[in-house]
């Protein structure tokens, strides 16, 4: 695909570079960095396995199986939901910017390798610029 082709297509998707993103961010992704930033320390995973060590013993003071199992398994069902979606929302966020960064890299770079008076080379940077935005316009399989 062309440079140009690359850019049409780039601009369909609303693909922004680096300097377009706005700092502010909205009270979801606020709360999903967070979220994140605890369950990444090593605190929460000991406080998840209090909780459990704590539950474990509560089994004698239930009158079936099912209620004891219940009582657990309902509300950190929800809880795991409710996580997976926050640190989602941030898995994405993280990758958009990390696919923004390397695509003013591939440009940058492609406009110096332009310069070069090798078609080889030039062919290279065509390639670069064809690359700028690919995430946008990749499949997940082969076919053409």
């Amino acid at each position: 695909m062309s440079g140009e082709g690359a850019t049409n297509m780039t601009a369909t998707n609303e693909h922004r570079s680096p300097s377009q993103v706005d700092e502010r961010r909205g009270w979801f992704d606020e709360f999903a960095s967070k979220a994140h930033d605890l369950t990444s320390r090593n605190i929460f995973f000991v406080v998840v396995m209090a909780v459990v060590a704590v539950w474990a013993p509560t089994y004698f003071l239930f009158d079936s199986l099912t209620h004891w199992y219940i009582t657990f398994m309902l509300p950190s069902g929800i809880i795991t939901l409710l996580l997976v979606a926050l640190l989602e929302n941030h898995s994405r966020r993280s990758e958009q910017a990390l696919h923004r960064k390397l695509d003013a890299f591939a440009a940058a770079l492609a406009a110096i390798v332009d310069e070069s008076s090798s078609e080889e080379t030039r062919q290279h940077a065509t390639e670069l610029r064809a690359a700028i935005g690919l995430q946008d316009r990749e499949r997940t399989d082969d076919e053409e």
